[in-house]
C-alpha cells in the first residue's frame, strides 16, 4: 500500500513538474501566458472610491453604453458621458483607458468621468480597443482613429458633440496612446512615418491630459531593476506591444517614445504622475520638452515627496493627492475648454 501511495505521489510530482516546464518555455516563446495574467490583474470589479460625491453626480449625467464605432479590430465600443440639460454642441474629452496595453476596460473611468461631467458640463467619451498581444502596435492608436471617426459622424447627427473644440486623455498605457493620436493630428511628418493622416485640424485640439502615462518609453530601457516581477512586468508588456521579443532596440519602441517627436503644435497639457512603481521620469521628460516648445503644461509629480504615490494614484479619491490632481484637471478643462 505504502508502494502505490509512494508511487502516486509520484507520478503526480513528476506531471506537476511536467507542466511547469512546459507553462515556463510557453513563457519563453510567446507573451501570451504572461500577458493573459497580467491582463487579468485589471479584470477587477469597479470599485467607487468617493460614493457620495459620486451618487450626487451621477443624478445629472445621461450615459449611452456600448456603443459600436466601426473598426476591424475587436472590443470597439465606446460609453459616452453627457450632462443632462447641458448645452449643446458640447466639448468633448475622449479617453483612453489603461490596462499595461494587455488589459482593462472603459468602465474603469465611470467614476472619473461622471464627476467630471457634472463639474465641467463637457463630454466625456471612454473608448475601449483591443488589447495585445491580440493587436500590436500600433493598432490601438489607428483603432483610436476609428472611433474618432464615428463619434464625428454622430456629432454632425445629433448635434451633441462638438467636434471644433476637443480634448483627448487617458491613464497608463491609455495616456500614452491618447498622446501619440494626438501627435499624429498636430505634427505632420510623424503622422506621414505612422501612415495615418490627421483626422482633425491642429486648431481644434484644445487639450491633452496624462495621467501615469509611459510618455518616453525608451527610458524603459536604460532602468535597471532588481525586482524580478517587475523585470517580469516591463518585458511581458513590451513584447505583447511592440511585436519583438528583443523590443529594446525595435523601431516601434523609438516611433512610441513621444519626447522625441513632439513640435509646437501640440495642444496645451495636463500631465500628472506618482512617485512609485509608475513612470515620473517620463512625464517630467515629456513636461520639459513641452516647456522648451514654449507649449503651455499643467504639471502634478511627487518627485520630493516622503510620502509614496502609486500608479494609477489619481483614481483613489479618498486620498489627498487625487484631489489635488482632479481639481487640477478640472481647473485645466474649464480653462482650455
Amino acid at each position: 500500500m505504502l508502494r502505490k501511495l509512494r508511487r502516486l505521489l509520484g507520478y503526480v510530482f513528476a506531471f506537476m513538474i511536467t507542466m511547469l516546464i512546459l507553462v515556463i518555455l510557453a513563457a519563453i516563446i510567446s507573451p501570451w501566458p504572461s500577458a493573459y495574467i497580467i491582463g487579468r490583474m485589471f479584470d477587477g470589479p469597479v470599485k467607487m472610491t468617493d460614493k457620495p460625491t459620486y451618487k450626487i453626480a451621477n443624478k445629472q449625467v445621461n450615459v449611452q453604453k456600448d456603443l459600436r464605432y466601426y473598426s476591424a479590430k475587436k472590443k470597439n465600443t465606446l460609453d459616452i458621458y453627457t450632462p443632462k440639460n447641458g448645452k449643446k454642441p458640447m466639448t468633448t474629452l475622449i479617453w483612453m483607458h489603461g490596462g499595461g496595453y494587455v488589459g482593462g476596460d472603459k468602465i474603469g473611468v465611470k467614476e472619473f468621468a461622471t464627476k467630471l461631467v457634472h463639474d465641467t458640463h463637457i463630454a466625456v467619451v471612454s473608448v475601449n480597443y483591443q488589447t495585445a498581444p491580440a493587436a500590436i502596435y500600433p493598432s490601438q492608436v489607428y483603432q483610436l482613429n476609428d472611433a474618432v471617426r464615428y463619434l464625428k459622424r454622430q456629432s454632425y447627427a445629433n448635434n451633441t458633440l462638438n467636434f471644433s473644440r476637443v480634448l483627448f486623455g487617458g491613464d497608463s498605457a491609455g495616456a500614452q496612446i491618447a498622446l501619440q493620436y494626438v501627435n499624429v493630428q498636430t505634427n505632420p511628418n510623424y503622422a506621414r512615418d505612422m501612415s495615418l493622416p490627421a483626422e482633425l485640424s491642429t486648431s481644434n485640439i484644445k487639450g491633452a491630459i496624462s495621467y501615469c502615462g509611459p510618455l518616453d518609453l525608451q527610458q524603459v530601457t536604460q532602468q535597471k531593476t532588481k525586482s524580478l516581477a517587475m523585470k517580469w512586468f516591463i518585458n511581458t508588456v513590451a513584447w505583447s506591444e511592440l511585436g519583438h521579443r528583443n523590443w529594446q532596440n525595435s523601431a516601434e519602441l523609438k516611433q512610441a517614445s513621444l519626447v522625441g517627436h513632439l513640435t509646437n503644435k501640440f495642444p496645451p497639457t495636463y500631465v500628472t504622475d506618482g512617485n512609485a512603481y509608475s513612470f515620473q521620469e517620463q512625464g517630467i521628460a515629456f513636461k520639459n520638452r513641452l516647456q522648451n516648445l514654449k507649449v503651455p503644461v499643467t504639471s502634478l509629480f511627487f518627485k520630493d515627496s516622503r510620502q509614496e504615490v502609486t500608479h494609477e494614484y489619481q483614481f483613489n479619491y479618498q486620498t489627498a493627492q487625487a484631489k489635488i490632481c482632479y481639481e487640477g484637471t478640472r481647473q485645466f478643462i474649464l480653462k482650455n475648454k
